[in-house]
């Protein structure tokens, strides 16, 4: 296998903490991506972050208000209070059910501008920093009336190079979570890298062939799939998870597949899995398709290839 250029998955555990303060997300972000600069400190190096990065911002202008929330909702609620969004101020002109979504979508576009600042500035410098191609995660960033699940992606002269948006959303981000939009799927693009064009597909959009497919054909060599997975990781998750990267490496063996999983807590929701870095089973050394795998599915890794 080619290894002109070195890949390295985040397993960042989230903590409240580490969104107190627009100076609090900076450090953590660069110290992460410092430590795997560090660990390659020659060889040309693509950075990836977990889904929902960025998602802890939404909280940091009011921290003090939202931190001993027991709960997202909760947090969210005191959110929508400071700024004067009422769940039920339209209720004579909608359904009672839609209003809180409805609230909780103009709450992430009020928020949006805040939140799209601190996350571009902050990787953008990382990727500069550290003279890396970063993958940024996600974040919650508005377009208009539409929030939708954004990773930006930076060179390492910390130029955003791409902008990919999530197609298919779990239960988390419809009506009754954060009341996401899906993204249209003919703006997936590639950007150029030392290992060949990449491209991003968001968590579960890793999973539909599709959108596998529509990369590949467009000459996609390497694919990074941003996870957050907020169950707990069983056996079943597990082996429901093959379904993603690995088998697309499995489709096309030219791939190799980079998922960085979060894990650790946001208020009540919980996030496990097990980072990875794939491809086809006879380019592995045993066989099983994976190339470079995390220890844990709980706490924090950063985990490369070539390690």
């Amino acid at each position: 296998m080619d290894n002109n250029m070195a890949f390295a998955a985040i397993q960042m555990a989230y903590k409240l903490d580490d969104y107190s303060s627009r100076e609090a997300f900076r450090k953590r972000i660069m110290s992460l991506t410092g430590e795997a600069r560090q660990r390659v400190p020659q060889k040309p190096l693509l950075v990836a972050f977990p889904e929902d990065v960025g998602l802890g911002l939404l909280f940091t202008q009011d921290f003090e208000r939202v931190r001993t929330s027991k709960t997202m909702v909760e947090a969210g609620t005191r959110l929508m209070e400071k700024y004067r969004i009422n769940p039920f101020s339209d209720r004579e002109r909608g359904k009672l059910s839609d209003a809180f979504p409805q609230a909780v979508r103009k709450l992430l576009v009020q928020l949006s501008p805040f939140v799209e600042r601190v996350y571009h500035a902050t990787f953008a410098e990382a990727a500069r920093v550290h003279r890396c191609w970063l993958v940024a995660g996600s974040a919650p960033i508005a377009v208009g009336d539409c929030v939708f699940n954004t990773c930006y992606v930076y060179n390492p002269s910390g130029e955003r190079i791409l902008i990919q948006r999530k197609v298919n959303l779990v239960p988390l981000e419809q009506e009754e979570g954060l009341n996401l939009c899906p993204a249209e799927t003919d703006h997936l693009t590639l950007f150029d890298t030392p290992a060949g064009k990449t491209g991003v597909l968001i968590c579960y959009d890793a999973f539909f062939s599709a959108l596998v497919d529509t990369l590949v054909k467009k000459g996609a060599q390497v694919l990074v799939q941003p996870s957050f997975n907020p169950l707990p990781w069983t056996k079943e998750q597990r082996e429901s998870w093959e379904g993603g990267l690995l088998a697309a490496a499995q489709r096309h063996p030219h791939l190799i597949g980079v998922n960085p999983m979060g894990v650790g807590q946001l208020f009540d929701v919980v996030a496990e899995g097990v980072s990875s870095i794939v491809a086809h089973k006879e380019r592995t050394p045993d066989g099983t398709g994976y190339l470079a795998r995390a220890k844990s599915h709980n706490s924090e890794e950063i985990i490369i290839y070539p390690g």
